[in-house]
């Protein structure tokens, strides 16, 4: 997580970073508060790999009606196993998890 923070920020996007011992409940809040573009979620164990909180983030949206946008919601380590549920991406490695929220050839971010 420290090598993709530190590779966003040399392309230019802003993040927060939360460490492991942030309840669930508390990084929910903070997702519907900022309303990010994306989330990652790191897990190190299967034990750790919360299916629950993933699904929940990827089902949270705000803006106004009809204009509702949600968090892409990325799993990265080696806790998520098996498939990778509807609408969310399991990046590979760095250089992919880069280029999924990186800016976009006209500078758009991921």
């Amino acid at each position: 997580m420290e090598a993709l923070a530190a590779g966003l920020g040399g392309l230019g996007v802003p993040l927060r970073m939360f460490g492991a011992a942030v309840p669930a409940a508390a990084l929910d809040d903070a997702v519907r508060r900022t309303g990010p573009a994306a989330v990652v979620l790191w897990s190190q164990s299967r034990d750790t790999a919360d299916r629950r909180l993933a699904r929940a983030i990827a089902g949270r949206a705000w803006g106004v009606k009809g204009a509702r946008a949600g968090a892409r919601v990325l799993l990265a380590g080696p806790g998520w196993t098996g498939g990778t549920p509807n609408g969310m991406l399991r990046p590979r490695g760095l250089r992919q998890a880069l280029r999924l929220l990186g800016p976009d050839q006209e500078g758009r971010r991921g």
